[in-house]
């Protein structure tokens, strides 16, 4: 992938159109490259799950090109969300919203479209009502996270399409 405008990248919400799928693909290109994938995540080319069907998607587009994207969820507890083990024992204020699948292109990395889309997505859990934010980030987007008001709970969780990804569960209460 080469971004034909790295220069002048462009957030734009992306729920209920065609350029989801496109994420669900690039979720893949990017991590299989950083992690081991279970294998049957190997096998079907994607990472998806129920929550995308339901979630709010953003993506950051380089002309024509998407280079980031990342979901935004609402549950009305906290059981329901796709990391829910990862906040076990924590009582958490409904309805939650869950930050999950960011993902950035290498090529796109050091522009801050991760913190762009972590920003524009506490904003949208805001404006839904949500009481709290809950993600589990990998160590590099910790900082970033705290910078928006998160905290870390000291969990580590396992995502469902890694093998051994260790992430960090962490909490913005509104």
């Amino acid at each position: 992938m080469n971004p034909a405008s790295i220069d002048s990248p462009v957030l734009r919400e992306i729920t209920n159109t065609g350029w989801v799928a496109i994420t669900l693909s690039l979720r893949f290109e990017v991590w299989s490259t950083e992690t081991t994938l279970r294998s049957e995540i190997r096998e079907l080319g994607v990472i998806a799950d129920e929550h995308d069907a339901h979630a709010r998607h953003w993506a950051v587009f380089c002309g024509d090109e998407v280079v980031a994207a990342a979901r935004m969820c609402i549950h009305s507890n906290q059981e329901e969300s796709p990391d829910a083990g990862a906040f076990t024992g924590i009582c958490l204020p409904s309805p939650v919203a869950t930050l999950n699948r960011l993902v950035v292109h290498p090529s796109a990395r050091h522009l801050g479209l991760a913190s762009r889309l972590s920003a524009c997505r506490v904003e949208a859990a805001k404006q839904d009502g949500a009481r709290c934010v809950v993600g589990t980030p990998t160590r590099a987007r910790i900082s970033s996270l705290q910078k928006l008001g998160f905290q870390l709970t000291g969990a580590e969780w396992v995502p469902n399409y890694a093998e051994s990804l260790i992430t960090h569960a962490m909490v913005l209460t509104f």
